[in-house]
Protein backbone atom coordinates (compact mmCIF):
# COMPACT_ATOMS: atom_id res chain seq x y z
CA UNK A 1 0.00 0.00 0.00
CA UNK A 2 2.83 2.40 0.82
CA UNK A 3 4.52 1.68 -2.49
CA UNK A 4 1.28 2.20 -4.42
CA UNK A 5 0.63 5.46 -2.55
CA UNK A 6 4.17 6.63 -3.35
CA UNK A 7 3.69 5.62 -6.98
CA UNK A 8 0.36 7.44 -7.22
CA UNK A 9 1.98 10.68 -6.14
CA UNK A 10 5.26 10.47 -8.08
CA UNK A 11 3.93 8.98 -11.33
CA UNK A 12 1.19 11.64 -11.37
CA UNK A 13 3.84 14.36 -11.11
CA UNK A 14 6.38 13.03 -13.65
CA UNK A 15 4.93 10.03 -15.48
CA UNK A 16 6.25 6.49 -15.65
CA UNK A 17 9.56 7.35 -17.33
CA UNK A 18 10.31 10.33 -15.08
CA UNK A 19 10.41 8.41 -11.79
CA UNK A 20 13.19 6.09 -10.62
CA UNK A 21 12.85 2.97 -8.48
CA UNK A 22 15.08 4.62 -5.88
CA UNK A 23 12.74 7.65 -5.66
CA UNK A 24 9.70 5.39 -5.29
CA UNK A 25 11.33 3.43 -2.47
CA UNK A 26 12.46 6.60 -0.70
CA UNK A 27 8.95 8.13 -0.94
CA UNK A 28 7.42 4.91 0.43
CA UNK A 29 10.08 4.56 3.15
CA UNK A 30 10.95 1.04 1.98
CA UNK A 31 13.72 -0.92 0.32
CA UNK A 32 13.77 -0.65 -3.49
CA UNK A 33 13.98 -4.47 -3.75
CA UNK A 34 10.38 -4.62 -2.49
CA UNK A 35 9.20 -3.05 -5.76
CA UNK A 36 10.52 -6.07 -7.66
CA UNK A 37 9.33 -8.48 -4.98
CA UNK A 38 5.71 -7.26 -4.94
CA UNK A 39 5.26 -5.84 -8.44
CA UNK A 40 8.00 -7.34 -10.61
CA UNK A 41 9.53 -3.89 -11.15
CA UNK A 42 8.58 -0.27 -11.74
CA UNK A 43 6.23 -1.08 -14.64
CA UNK A 44 4.29 -3.51 -12.45
CA UNK A 45 3.93 -0.86 -9.76
CA UNK A 46 2.70 1.61 -12.37
CA UNK A 47 0.11 -0.93 -13.53
CA UNK A 48 -1.07 -1.40 -9.91
CA UNK A 49 -1.35 2.38 -9.55
CA UNK A 50 -3.42 2.61 -12.74
CA UNK A 51 -5.69 -0.17 -11.49
CA UNK A 52 -6.29 1.69 -8.23
CA UNK A 53 -6.97 4.94 -10.06
CA UNK A 54 -9.41 3.52 -12.61
CA UNK A 55 -11.13 0.69 -10.70
CA UNK A 56 -13.87 3.01 -9.33
CA UNK A 57 -14.96 3.76 -12.90
CA UNK A 58 -15.55 0.07 -13.60
CA UNK A 59 -17.40 -0.22 -10.29
CA UNK A 60 -19.61 2.74 -11.15
CA UNK A 61 -20.49 1.32 -14.57
CA UNK A 62 -21.24 -2.11 -13.08
CA UNK A 63 -23.54 -0.51 -10.49
CA UNK A 64 -25.39 1.66 -13.01
CA UNK A 65 -25.87 -1.31 -15.35
CA UNK A 66 -27.86 -3.06 -12.61
CA UNK A 67 -30.18 -0.09 -11.97
CA UNK A 68 -33.49 0.41 -13.74
CA UNK A 69 -33.36 4.07 -14.74
CA UNK A 70 -34.39 6.28 -17.61
CA UNK A 71 -31.54 7.45 -19.88
CA UNK A 72 -31.51 10.98 -18.35
CA UNK A 73 -31.41 9.52 -14.83
CA UNK A 74 -28.53 7.19 -15.77
CA UNK A 75 -26.58 10.16 -17.11
CA UNK A 76 -27.25 12.23 -13.97
CA UNK A 77 -26.26 9.31 -11.75
CA UNK A 78 -23.08 8.84 -13.78
CA UNK A 79 -22.19 12.56 -13.60
CA UNK A 80 -22.81 12.75 -9.84
CA UNK A 81 -20.63 9.66 -9.34
CA UNK A 82 -17.87 11.18 -11.47
CA UNK A 83 -17.63 14.02 -8.94
CA UNK A 84 -17.15 11.49 -6.14
CA UNK A 85 -14.56 9.51 -8.07
CA UNK A 86 -12.50 12.60 -8.86
CA UNK A 87 -12.84 13.75 -5.26
CA UNK A 88 -11.41 10.45 -4.01
CA UNK A 89 -8.85 10.14 -6.82
CA UNK A 90 -7.32 13.62 -7.23
CA UNK A 91 -4.58 12.25 -9.53
CA UNK A 92 -6.96 10.55 -11.97
CA UNK A 93 -6.93 13.33 -14.58
CA UNK A 94 -3.14 13.49 -14.39
CA UNK A 95 -2.97 9.82 -15.37
CA UNK A 96 -5.42 10.38 -18.20
CA UNK A 97 -3.32 13.31 -19.39
CA UNK A 98 -0.01 11.44 -19.11
CA UNK A 99 -1.41 8.49 -21.03
CA UNK A 100 -2.80 10.69 -23.80
CA UNK A 101 0.33 12.81 -24.16
CA UNK A 102 2.92 10.07 -23.66
CA UNK A 103 1.20 6.67 -23.80
CA UNK A 104 2.77 3.84 -21.84
CA UNK A 105 2.53 0.23 -22.97
CA UNK A 106 -0.64 0.01 -20.85
CA UNK A 107 -2.58 2.59 -22.86
CA UNK A 108 -4.13 0.21 -25.38
CA UNK A 109 -4.88 -2.71 -23.09
CA UNK A 110 -5.69 -0.94 -19.85
CA UNK A 111 -6.61 2.73 -20.03
CA UNK A 112 -8.56 2.39 -23.27
CA UNK A 113 -10.58 -0.46 -21.72
CA UNK A 114 -12.04 1.96 -19.14
CA UNK A 115 -12.48 4.84 -21.55
CA UNK A 116 -14.31 2.60 -24.02
CA UNK A 117 -16.69 1.39 -21.28
CA UNK A 118 -17.57 4.97 -20.34
CA UNK A 119 -18.08 5.87 -23.99
CA UNK A 120 -20.27 2.81 -24.62
CA UNK A 121 -22.36 3.49 -21.51
CA UNK A 122 -23.07 7.13 -22.40
CA UNK A 123 -23.50 6.43 -26.11
CA UNK A 124 -26.12 3.77 -25.30
CA UNK A 125 -27.95 6.13 -22.92
CA UNK A 126 -28.12 8.93 -25.52
CA UNK A 127 -29.15 6.55 -28.32
CA UNK A 128 -31.84 4.96 -26.15
CA UNK A 129 -33.08 8.36 -24.96
CA UNK A 130 -33.42 9.55 -28.56
CA UNK A 131 -35.24 6.34 -29.56
CA UNK A 132 -37.66 6.69 -26.64
CA UNK A 133 -38.37 10.34 -27.47
CA UNK A 134 -36.76 11.73 -24.31
CA UNK A 135 -33.95 13.34 -26.31
CA UNK A 136 -34.07 15.11 -29.66
CA UNK A 137 -34.56 12.80 -32.61
CA UNK A 138 -31.72 14.42 -34.57
CA UNK A 139 -29.25 13.80 -31.73
CA UNK A 140 -25.86 12.42 -32.77
CA UNK A 141 -25.01 10.01 -29.91
CA UNK A 142 -21.29 10.03 -30.76
CA UNK A 143 -20.88 13.81 -30.72
CA UNK A 144 -23.16 14.13 -27.69
CA UNK A 145 -21.15 11.56 -25.72
CA UNK A 146 -17.84 13.26 -26.51
CA UNK A 147 -19.28 16.67 -25.62
CA UNK A 148 -20.51 15.52 -22.21
CA UNK A 149 -17.27 13.68 -21.37
CA UNK A 150 -15.29 16.77 -22.37
CA UNK A 151 -17.50 19.07 -20.32
CA UNK A 152 -17.19 16.95 -17.17
CA UNK A 153 -13.50 16.07 -17.44
CA UNK A 154 -12.23 19.51 -18.42
CA UNK A 155 -13.43 20.83 -15.08
CA UNK A 156 -11.10 18.37 -13.32
CA UNK A 157 -8.21 18.85 -15.73
CA UNK A 158 -8.08 22.55 -14.80
CA UNK A 159 -8.21 21.75 -11.06
CA UNK A 160 -4.83 23.42 -10.32
CA UNK A 161 -6.09 26.70 -11.80
CA UNK A 162 -9.39 26.46 -9.91
CA UNK A 163 -7.58 25.79 -6.63
CA UNK A 164 -5.60 29.01 -7.01
CA UNK A 165 -8.56 31.12 -8.09
CA UNK A 166 -11.07 29.71 -5.59
CA UNK A 167 -8.98 28.80 -2.54
CA UNK A 168 -11.82 28.73 -0.01
CA UNK A 169 -11.66 25.06 1.03
CA UNK A 170 -15.10 24.23 -0.39
CA UNK A 171 -13.83 22.20 -3.34
CA UNK A 172 -15.87 19.02 -2.83
CA UNK A 173 -19.15 20.94 -2.53
CA UNK A 174 -18.24 23.04 -5.56
CA UNK A 175 -17.35 19.91 -7.56
CA UNK A 176 -20.76 18.33 -7.02
CA UNK A 177 -22.57 21.62 -7.69
CA UNK A 178 -20.64 22.09 -10.93
CA UNK A 179 -21.27 18.55 -12.15
CA UNK A 180 -25.00 18.71 -11.43
CA UNK A 181 -25.34 22.17 -12.98
CA UNK A 182 -23.32 21.16 -16.06
CA UNK A 183 -25.27 17.95 -16.64
CA UNK A 184 -28.63 19.71 -16.13
CA UNK A 185 -27.69 22.41 -18.66
CA UNK A 186 -26.46 19.71 -21.02
CA UNK A 187 -29.62 17.61 -20.69
CA UNK A 188 -31.78 20.71 -21.26
CA UNK A 189 -29.95 21.12 -24.55
CA UNK A 190 -30.49 17.54 -25.74
CA UNK A 191 -34.00 16.84 -24.48
CA UNK A 192 -36.94 16.74 -26.83
CA UNK A 193 -39.54 19.45 -26.28
CA UNK A 194 -43.27 19.05 -26.89
CA UNK A 195 -43.37 21.07 -30.12
CA UNK A 196 -40.42 19.23 -31.71
CA UNK A 197 -40.99 16.48 -34.30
Amino acid sequence: DRLIAAGEKLFAQRGLVGVSIRELAREAGTNSALISYYFGGKDGLYEAVLERQFAPIASLLDTVADLTMTPPDRIIHYARSVAGIHGNRPYLTKYLTWEMVSPSRYFESFIRRYIQRVYAFLHRAFREGATRGEFRGDLDPEATTLALVGMLNFYYIVRPIRQQLLADGAERERDERYVLEAVNIFLDGVKRYENEP
